[in-house]
């Protein structure tokens, strides 16, 4: 069937870093003098996040968690946005030790760290003293730290002038009636120097490009940069450091790097497919037929008199990054009869073309002009006597729906996907 019309549009889907939490990292058993025995237990929980946004699906495998001899694991409620993982002693441990746990988020795998420890029972010592009554606290100020002053004693705590010296003297009365005097020194410091102010970050949309050379960009907002402070571009994920501090006119910035995450594991090689992504078509005028035309291309055909040719010069970039160049040849003859008005195609989206997070959906809807007038299309996809809308997925030749709209879920959308549809006929 012939190709009438057709129009193309790309979809992004921007994902936040991801990053995994345990509710508790740690966990002290307590046992006797040989160590803890079995059957002791203790838990957590895993979490994740996409950015602010808790990840509504966790998966932790316990078949996968890596644990210490003497310690097994169980995994519950794996899918859910809370994992609860619980050890349990099956032999006694003695020293510390801990456990890897991966934890799996939209087929990202991350591994977290689960230690133990091990309180032990000391063995039985000899019989102590208590304490009677409440030790006494004395207080004095001194210019010597190394001699222990002989009067001025008192149980407040005296004022103590810069690079002097504060002396406590505890005294302890023990429950055999014996006491204990223990002394400590402290010197009054100076006040310190004030501290440099530390970096801030800044963000918004006003620095872009990874240029690593420092420059200016007035429009950033930022009214007092200092060197070190840090930006974000909120829309491309970038981020910037300042170089030269200042406002806007004089302030300096570098590219820094990327909040993105790693880019996923390979996937396995799909069918080769190579379709057509964009079509940048000019024309030119020339005397010959036969010698493509060096210069004179525009965008726009130009006027060509009788006897004369006209070149047409398309350049397609396919979605694999290449490129191709046809070009055709046309002698404009006598003026004929009145063409039948050209039909071109438009989509549109009723949410945008950005996904955020793996969320959300778009309508893309597709509509037919007959030169100026768009032509009516049912749901079914039927163009009233001109032909089917079918709509294509770019890297498959095989329609995915004959209709006038088409839903495109962020489940549809690895990191970018283009749709297209073709009035046939």
């Amino acid at each position: 069937m012939a190709i009438k019309a057709t129009a193309q549009t790309t979809i992004i889907d921007v994902t936040d870093a991801y990053s995994v939490m345990l509710t508790s990292e740690a966990y002290t058993f307590v046992g006797g003098t040989g160590g803890v025995g079995s059957g002791q237990t203790c838990a957590t929980e895993a979490v994740a996040y996409c950015g602010t946004n808790q990840c509504a699906s966790v998966s932790v495998n316990a078949a996968d968690i890596v644990c210490p001899t003497g310690i097994t694991a169980t995994v519950e409620n794996s899918g859910t946005s809370k994992v609860k993982i619980t050890f349990k002693t099956t032999a006694t441990v003695n020293a510390a030790c801990e456990a890897t746990i991966p934890v799996v988020v939209d087929g990202i795998t991350m591994n977290k760290k689960f230690s133990f420890a091990v309180a032990r029972t000391g063995n039985t010592g000899a019989t102590g003293k208590g304490i009677k009554g409440t030790p006494v606290a004395e207080y004095v100020g001194s210019a010597s730290n190394t001699t222990v002053p002989t009067s001025g004693w008192s149980t407040t705590i005296p004022s103590v002038t810069q690079g002097q010296y504060l002396w406590t003297r505890v005294t302890t009365t023990y429950t055999d009636n014996t006491t204990s005097v223990s002394y400590s020194v402290a010197k009054q410091g100076s006040t310190g120097a004030t501290g440099t102010v530390g970096s801030q970050w800044y963000s918004g949309t006003g620095i872009t490009g990874t240029s690593t050379t420092a420059t200016a960009f007035t429009g950033s907002g930022v009214a007092n940069a200092r060197v070190n402070d840090m930006y974000l571009n909120t829309s491309t994920g970038y981020t910037y450091k300042c170089t030269v501090g200042g406002n806007a006119q004089t302030a300096k910035w570098v590219y820094a790097g990327s909040i993105k995450g790693n880019q996923g594991d390979k996937g396995n090689t799909g069918a080769t497919g190579n379709g057509i992504s964009k079509a940048d078509i000019t024309y030119a005028a020339s005397s010959s037929n036969t010698s493509a035309p060096t210069s004179g291309w525009q965008s726009t055909p130009p006027s060509v008199s009788a006897g004369q040719y006209l070149w047409t010069k398309t350049v397609f970039t396919y979605t694999n990054g290449g490129t191709a160049t046809q070009y055709s040849v046309a002698k404009q003859g006598a003026t004929g009869a009145a063409g039948a008005d050209a039909l071109t195609g438009t989509i549109t989206l009723s949410n945008g073309n950005i996904f955020k997070n793996n969320t959300g959906s778009t309508v893309l809807t597709a509509h037919v002009w007959k030169g100026s007038v768009e032509q009516t299309i049912t749901d079914a996809g039927v163009c009233g006597s001109l032909g089917l809308v079918k709509w294509y997925k770019v890297g498959s030749d095989t329609a995915i729906a004959t209709a006038k709209s088409i839903t495109v879920s962020a489940g549809d959308v690895t990191n970018t996907a283009s749709y297209y549809f073709q009035l046939e006929g």
